[in-house]
């Protein structure tokens, strides 16, 4: 459950029945010729594919794409360095510097995540961006006797042995009954010991203690899948895509449909420009892809009753209040007849009063994460974006 490692040659597995041997030979070349020079390689293959096959790279190049960064990210955040004078003090403008070079590493990771979640259905990039950005750490108030034991717990989890570390595990939480970290991988200790059951017990806890996070629900549905109860891991699905409805948790609902020879399709279409946002100026020009330059413009139309954060006050030009679901409402109007058969569905969508929930879930998008935010507060929106989901989205294979 944690502790995954990402292996790259492995990254994408979902779509390794299609393997390209162009995205292994950038794989070989970030190991052997050299990180950035590997990540160049596969940036212009995919910029070649898209200029050449007027297609989008396939599932499994942004998959790489996100693990090559997420490595070389990791080269700078993981080491453990002390950069001292020929004094033997600490040279303030080198730890500077390597500081700096790691917080650029770590935008150029965040900035390939976010394009990967516009670009794709990357389910890293979706995971890895709500950890970093997202989610709230909830144990910034830890004693030291429980992050010691913590700390013990985790290194004995390292080395599998799981009954040491659900004891220390338990020690944290005695120490700090609100160690949510401590709670969850407690439960983590029992999975490893495939004791599905009991593990379901504190990742059920854990969600309680912090309804807003969308780990637990995961490790939820992952436990409740092991049991082969697949209605109640339906359920939790549903309820999870109103907490945060990336690519990683309509992955496991779609491995939950399979068994019922279902899939989902949440009719999401790509994009290689992001979503309207208010406190940006210079967004890219979309005059030249026809029915977009009406999304574009419905920024300009609306911006003087519009937060940063994308959220509407009560005005005169709509009943809207999100931007990012008025900017799509104003393109399909202003293109009734007019509309290529990819925006059929939202037109549909339109009409039958669900553009809300379809443009929050089947197209959400962590640029208007705050305007989704602001949406699922709402116990009547939640509702009804997983009725949504249920009505609009769930298909039956054919034979």
């Amino acid at each position: 459950m944690k502790k995954i490692l990402l292996i790259l040659l492995m990254a994408g597995f979902a779509v390794q029945a299609q393997p390209d041997k162009k995205i292994d030979k950038c794989i070989k070349v970030f190991y052997k010729k050299g990180m950035a020079e590997g990540i160049e390689k596969l940036n212009k293959l995919m910029d070649k594919e898209m200029i050449k096959n007027s297609s989008m790279p396939s599932l499994r190049a942004y998959e790489v794409l996100v693990a090559m960064e997420f490595e070389r990210y990791s080269l700078f955040a993981n080491m453990d360095i002390s950069i001292t004078d020929e004094n033997g003090e600490e040279d303030t403008s080198m730890t500077a510097l390597f500081d700096e070079l790691t917080a650029i590493s770590e935008t150029r990771f965040l900035n390939t995540c976010r394009r990967a979640t516009i670009e794709s259905t990357s389910y890293t990039a979706d995971m890895y961006y709500r950890n970093f950005v997202i989610d709230e750490d909830p144990d910034t108030n830890i004693s030291e006797k429980g992050l010691e034991y913590y700390t013990e717990a985790e290194e004995f989890f390292l080395k599998e042995d799981y009954e040491l570390a659900e004891l220390n595990y338990r020690k944290a939480l005695n120490e700090d009954p609100g160690y949510y970290k401590a709670l969850l991988y407690l439960g983590d200790s029992f999975w490893a010991r495939e004791d599905y059951d009991s593990a379901l017990v504190y990742y059920t806890q854990a969600k309680k203690m912090h309804p807003e996070l969308l780990e637990p629900r995961k490790y939820i549905v992952d436990a409740l899948v092991e049991q082969e109860l697949y209605f109640r891991a339906k359920k939790e699905c549903l309820e999870a895509f109103t907490i945060f409805p990336g690519a990683d948790m309509k992955l496991k609902y779609q491995q939950i449909l399979y068994v019922e020879n279902k899939y989902m399709d949440d009719h999401r279409f790509f994009r290689l420009f992001y979503p309207n946002d208010i406190t940006k100026e210079d967004q890219d020009d979309l005059s030249y892809l026809d029915v977009w330059a009406d999304y574009r413009a419905a920024k300009v139309k609306i911006s003087k009753y519009c937060s940063d954060d994308g959220i509407i006050e009560d005005n005169g030009i709509t009943e809207d209040r999100y931007l990012e679901v008025y900017s799509i409402r104003n393109m399909l109007q202003a293109n009734k007849g007019n509309l290529p058969e990819y925006l059929h569905f939202a037109a549909k969508m339109d009409e039958e009063g669900y553009l809300e929930p379809y443009v929050m879930i089947g197209l959400f998008h962590v640029d208007f994460y705050p305007q989704f935010k602001d949406y699922m507060s709402s116990e009547e929106n939640r509702e009804k974006s997983m009725e949504w989901v249920e009505k609009y989205t769930i298909e039956t294979y054919r034979d």
